[in-house]
């Protein structure tokens, strides 16, 4: 039971701050051949507005932005980044008032490769000798996998951008909306069939996740996703745990030219663990985003101080 929750909160906070968020948003953009929902009319488009251009095709929208999220120069690219990240989980009780909450900081930057969350604090307090050792650990687990894993490649922990993970959607081309004075494309997904292939933990509420993703029509980055459940999960028949609801909020910012940081991620989970309620919200805030030179396995410390931040850039 464990394992499954940690699994359901995994798919909304893996590595890079919500990266799975992301695999997860562009998976809806994805229609395998026959039974797929057309991405707008017939043509693949939406007609225009006013005086809005058309909207582009559902298959353009596809092509461009998986280009990007699996072009390795992006992952480069975000891990010249360190940002401080803040985690909040509180666990409630049936009337909503919390009954415990959990506070964790995050040291956000490049390692092997790659972009770690190194747990530096828990609670207001420097981590324990036990928590010391846990980090260090699972920091040389991950070097260890960076060396033979590709981008989009996944552990337990991550969700993999790949053609089986998009073809679980349909999606739809919806409009267009400005996000920060920008235009972007706005897609509704919703799952493929009732009947998924269940491979990790995440995928028993991948599988049921419905929504709305905001991608920018310039960088072709996906820049919000807004999802829930479309029908309540059940794990072993309800025997072992249900969830009857999940919300997730998710949002980046752009950092400059072409480049996009975690900015906020929302989860709200509600159902039950064998014969326990279960009603957890998580918020995750990333801050204090600047420049980074690489650092190689060590142990835990502190974040380092936000100043010299690098404000968002519309």
């Amino acid at each position: 039971m464990r394992n499954f929750l940690q699994g359901a909160r995994g798919a909304v906070t893996a590595r890079r701050g919500g990266l799975a968020v992301l695999a997860l948003a562009c998976s809806l953009l994805a229609a395998a051949p026959g039974g797929a929902v057309p991405l707008g009319n017939e043509q693949g488009t939406v007609p225009p507005q006013g005086d809005d251009p058309p909207l582009p095709s559902g298959e353009e929208v596809l092509h461009r932005v998986l280009a990007r999220v699996t072009n390795p120069a992006m992952r480069l690219l975000a891990a010249q980044f360190r940002s401080v990240q803040h985690t909040e989980i509180e666990k409630l009780d049936e009337k909503g008032n919390v009954r415990e909450r959990e506070d964790r900081i995050y040291d956000v930057g490049p390692l092997g490769g790659g972009v770690y969350a190194r747990l530096v604090e828990r609670n207001g307090k420097s981590l324990s000798p036990t928590d010391l050792r846990d980090e260090q650990e699972r920091e040389q687990r991950f070097l260890e996998r960076s060396k033979t894993q590709t981008f989009g490649g996944g552990d337990s922990d991550r969700v993999p951008l790949d053609r089986e993970l998009f073809d679980r959607y349909k999606g739809e081309v919806v409009g267009r909306e400005s996000w920060n004075g920008r235009p972007a494309i706005v897609l509704h997904f919703w799952p493929r069939s009732n009947d998924l292939p269940i491979r990790r933990r995440q995928d028993y509420v991948l599988n049921k996740l419905t929504g709305k993703v905001w991608i920018d029509e310039q960088d072709w980055e996906i820049v919000k996703v807004d999802a829930h459940l479309s029908d309540r999960v059940r794990v072993m028949l309800g025997l072992i745990a249900t969830l009857d609801r999940v919300d997730l909020d998710f949002e980046q910012m752009r950092m400059g030219e072409g480049m996009y940081l975690p900015l906020k991620l929302s989860a709200r989970f509600d159902g039950r663990k064998l014969f326990t309620a279960l009603h957890e919200q998580v918020e995750v805030r990333w801050t204090g985003q600047r420049p980074a030179v690489e650092t190689t396995a060590a142990p835990a410390s502190g974040p380092a101080p936000g100043s010299g931040a690098i404000k968002p850039r519309q």
